[in-house]
């Protein structure tokens, strides 16, 4: 399996690979393969630190984290910076703190000199909320940065203030969504890219974390039939990166 994951990344380089395909494949893997989430089981992350990441400035800064387990793994931290450093959203939302947010932050302090740059994460756990906000002072990163705790409901999913939402983000709309939780039983995150987009702007860009996984999978084929949204597919890189575009900001999920 690694083995075809590679061979996909050589075929299109930095492009995602359309959805349509990954399905195709699940299809076929499951007539030989015994693990209900096949993509997911042989493509988890190696374990890795901060130390090793390839970008000299992240790899001092987070030599001491891990990049396994929740957090984003070294590839997908990698190939968001770059991408960062080219498009410089001004205004980003993550769901799902840590790691991550240090890496935002930072960037954000890198390219966005004035007051407009500023992220918002969106944190299920108050103890990765108190902590990630610690490390933020820590780090002298914390003025950009706002992380809001939301509980999750029954089913998983986020139940968030949209008045918190506003105060955050004012007249401002939103570059990039990044969903990486809540974590959660499969599905979880189906209402994410719903709820928030009427927070972006048009032409925004959005990523799905672990999107190997077979309630990821689901996910990004749900939104494929929601107005206002396109899935461009998935980057075959760590967990699977899902992507697409918000495009009617203002109709999300409306009835075609």
């Amino acid at each position: 399996m690694n083995c075809y994951l590679q061979a996909l990344r050589c075929l299109y380089g930095k492009e995602p690979v359309p959805l349509n395909y990954w399905l195709r494949c699940r299809s076929i893997l499951k007539r030989f393969c015994r693990s209900p989430d096949p993509f997911f089981s042989a493509r988890m992350a190696s374990p890795t630190h901060g130390a090793s990441l390839p970008v000299e400035d992240l790899a001092e800064f987070l030599r001491d984290d891990s990049l396994d387990g929740w957090a984003l793994d070294g590839e997908t931290i990698t190939f968001l910076w770059d991408l960062l450093q080219q498009e410089q959203p001004k205004v980003i939302i993550e769901c799902g703190a840590g790691v991550s947010t240090l890496v935002f932050a930072k960037s954000l302090d890198g390219y966005s000199l004035d007051s407009s740059g500023s992220l918002l994460s969106v944190e299920q756990n108050l103890w990765v909320k108190k902590a990630v906000e610690a490390r933020l002072q820590g780090c002298g990163l914390e003025q950009r940065v706002s992380v809001m705790h939301s509980p999750v409901s029954r089913g998983g999913e986020y139940q968030i203030d949209p008045n918190q939402l506003r105060a955050h983000l004012g007249s401002k709309k939103v570059d990039w969504l990044v969903i990486d939780g809540p974590a959660g039983p499969d599905g979880c995150r189906a209402s994410t890219l719903p709820s928030l987009a009427q927070y972006c702007r048009p032409g925004a860009r959005w990523f799905l974390d672990d999107a190997y996984r077979n309630g990821e999978l689901e996910v990004l084929n749900q939104w494929t039939g929601l107005t206002g949204v396109v899935v461009d597919g998935i980057y075959p890189i760590g967990k699977g990166l899902g992507t697409g575009i918000v495009t009617d900001p203002g109709n999300v999920g409306q009835p075609h």
